[in-house]
């Protein structure tokens, strides 16, 4: 039995690609990695230059499409799962299908109607033939329901798969609860681990009555100072955000604008981290996590300091919300979502070295 699935994306810690290849093989799969970000590096010393990046975007795409074919006809894999993966163009990817005869999918994370935004810490796009390349997959895995009817009309073979909890990433901590930041010498009661947007940053200057400290990248020069109300601190990633979740008295999850009808990764990792989540309201994340039972919700940024006042002054709420959010978040987990993936391609799931892998 032909085993092997070809997870290709960024494989680094925290990221969606590599989440998926250690799901792939808790299921008892055989993840074979091309990391994409690293082909990219390869294919010209500039590409770590965002500006360059940009100049260079067509040769740098056409040099990992060719890699890409390469390691996929040489690994001969059962499935090929991509994530995002805006480099390929429709031809590389009929060539691979045509070539091996087998599923290939992409798991798409984020808005694929948004279009090509210049400012580069905007989301984007990156290309305008991406529907017409979307066609091309064998199924496009979405995480909003909506956006899967609006690709399906497009001519897309769209299904609905929404994020989930990496158990090795975010998992429930027993560390007492109390956030201490080493930069700031002080303690934080409210937390915030997010890239900046525009959209994100309206809604966290939002917040006036309370001090909120953030990791990410980008976030406005002034508040890097670690001294005043909004306190931007360098970006973390993988299992260092999860302590953070676990510390925190309230862990600020704001939805940027292209996901506002759907969840988002912190909609999971959040709670999956035993963390207290206060998030903009959606009905889709409301699904996953009921209100003020593993979540509390705000409707609009003028609400946020209320909120955030409500969950400060009642340790029992946030008691509740962390306890209900982390059960809650432990069966929706990305070996859940990965054996749906090999369930809808048709494939076998082979017997997981641990059966809690596939509940439900």
């Amino acid at each position: 039995m032909n085993n092997k699935v070809l997870v290709i994306g960024p494989t680094n810690d925290g990221a969606l690609a590599e989440s998926y290849a250690r799901a792939f093989e808790r299921l008892g799969m055989e993840a074979v990695r091309f990391d994409s970000d690293r082909a990219l590096r390869r294919a010209s010393r500039f590409a770590g230059n965002r500006i360059l990046r940009r100049a260079l975007r067509s040769s740098l795409w056409n040099a990992v499409n060719r890699e890409a074919v390469e390691v996929a006809e040489r690994v001969r894999p059962a499935l090929i799962f991509a994530v995002k993966c805006s480099f390929f163009h429709p031809e590389t990817i009929r060539r691979i299908r045509k070539s091996l005869g087998v599923p290939f999918v992409n798991h798409y994370p984020d808005h694929p109607y948004i279009g090509i935004r210049w400012d580069p810490r905007e989301a984007s796009a990156l290309r305008r033939d991406l529907i017409e390349v979307m066609r091309q997959y064998s199924m496009v895995f979405m995480w909003e329901r909506s956006l899967v009817e609006r690709l399906r009309r497009d001519g897309v073979e769209a299904r609905y798969l929404p994020f989930a909890v990496d158990p090795e990433i975010s998992r429930p901590q027993a560390v007492p609860e109390g956030l201490h930041c080493d930069a700031c010498h002080s303690d934080h009661e409210v937390a915030f681990v997010a890239t900046y947007t525009r959209f994100r940053c309206a809604e966290v200057a939002a917040i006036r009555k309370h001090t909120i400290a953030i990791w990410g990248n980008n976030w406005p020069r002034k508040w890097r100072g670690l001294s005043g109300q909004h306190r931007a601190h360098p970006p973390i990633w993988g299992s260092a955000c999860g302590d953070i979740y676990a510390r925190a008295p309230v862990s600020l999850n704001v939805l940027n604008a292209e996901n506002l009808g759907g969840p988002n990764m912190r909609t999971f990792e959040v709670p999956g981290s035993g963390g207290v989540m206060l998030a903009r309201y959606s009905a889709a994340q409301d699904e996953f996590f009921p209100e003020n039972e593993a979540a509390v919700y705000y409707r609009s940024p003028a609400e946020l300091d209320d909120k955030i006042e409500l969950l400060l002054r009642d340790p029992d709420l946030r008691a509740r919300i962390r306890s209900n959010g982390a059960r809650l978040a432990a069966g929706q987990t990305y070996d859940v979502r990965a054996a749906q993936v090999l369930r809808e391609c048709g494939l076998a799931i082979p017997i997981p070295s641990d059966p809690r892998s596939l509940t439900t």
